[in-house]
């Protein structure tokens, strides 16, 4: 495996300490993450591991470009939501980033890719684990698309995501 991966992998585990997603510690989810960024490259992968290290952590943007370089922590910039207390107006806000990002940056590329893979894996562990996250991503997903959605780009992860959200009835993990 890439040392940069590894090394990111392991800053990751370190800072997110003992956060869990769900019952699991936190590396269950940045793993799951990183292997649904693996085909999109290293960089995509090291992004996935690094994804919620600014939010969750003590971790600031210039130690990121320090250890990681500027393009990775712009990616992780990119994909780290504000902090605010409400959560319709935080995803309001990085939406509207999402949706101004070029994909012809690498930086914006990457982050993009790595929010769907995000998302595809909450969406995939809420679904049979957590009905009012899974309730609450359905609610959330067209306007998530909007903002994300780039053609031709990571497409496979969104055919999922879609049918994830779409082919189930809002109602059906509540039964």
């Amino acid at each position: 495996m890439d040392s940069r991966y590894l090394a990111a992998q392991e800053f990751a585990k370190e800072r997110h300490g003992e956060q869990k997603y769900g019952d699991f510690p936190y590396t269950i989810h940045l793993n799951t993450v990183a292997k649904l960024a693996q085909p999109f490259g290293v960089d995509a992968m090291i992004v996935a591991q690094l994804h919620d290290v600014i939010e969750d952590t003590d971790t600031n943007f210039n130690e990121l470009v320090d250890l990681f370089g500027f393009t990775i922590a712009d990616a992780v910039n990119s994909v780290t939501d504000v902090k605010l207390e409400d959560r319709a107006k935080r995803k309001l806000e990085i939406n509207q980033r999402l949706a101004a990002l070029n994909i012809e940056e690498d930086a914006a590329r990457l982050a993009l890719i790595v929010k769907v893979c995000d998302r595809l894996s909450n969406v995939r562990s809420s679904s049979k684990s957590s009905p009012r996250h899974y309730k609450m991503y359905q609610h959330e997903h067209s306007a998530f698309k909007d903002a994300v959605y780039r053609p031709g780009l990571c497409d496979d992860l969104w055919r999922e995501l879609d049918a994830l959200i779409i082919d189930q009835p809002e109602t059906a993990l509540c039964e």
